[in-house]
């Protein structure tokens, strides 16, 4: 049996943790008392604002912004999964509300943020390819 050189040992190593180094991670604050996730990658950003407790009054303030590089001014975005599911979500000033969307399609979206993995954000004219850890703590519904 012959035993790897410690360089060859090393690059098996890298290749075996990279998957787990490559994640997009959200940034997780509160913004005027909602809780804020946000995701920056080259091609654009999303941030989802989720408004479990009713904030600002008895309708949901849950949203989500998206910015596109290629794309200022979309009327719709769809996440779409890996596996071929996608939420499509109306956009009006750069922001997609709960209240203003398909209930099926706002729910699509969550778990496919809860879930985490790979998946895309696409506009008519862009789109943001992300793989994330799952957040099974999205209260965002």
């Amino acid at each position: 049996m012959q035993i790897p050189s410690p360089v060859l040992a090393a690059t098996y190593l890298f290749l075996a943790v990279s998957p787990a180094l490559a994640l997009d991670t959200w940034t997780d604050t509160v913004q005027r008392g909602l809780r804020a996730l946000s995701l920056k990658t080259a091609d654009g950003e999303v941030r989802i604002y989720c408004d479990p407790d009713r904030v600002f009054g008895p309708d949901s303030n849950a949203n989500v912004a998206v910015e596109l590089t290629n794309d200022a001014d979309p009327t719709m975005v769809v996440f779409l999964a890996k596996s071929g599911e996608q939420a499509r979500l109306p956009v009006k000033a750069s922001h997609a509300f709960q209240t203003q969307s398909d209930a099926a399609d706002w729910s699509k979206m969550v778990a496919m943020v809860k879930a985490g993995g790979s998946f895309a954000i696409v506009t008519s004219k862009a789109s943001m390819s992300v793989e994330t850890a799952p957040i099974p703590d999205l209260a965002c519904e």
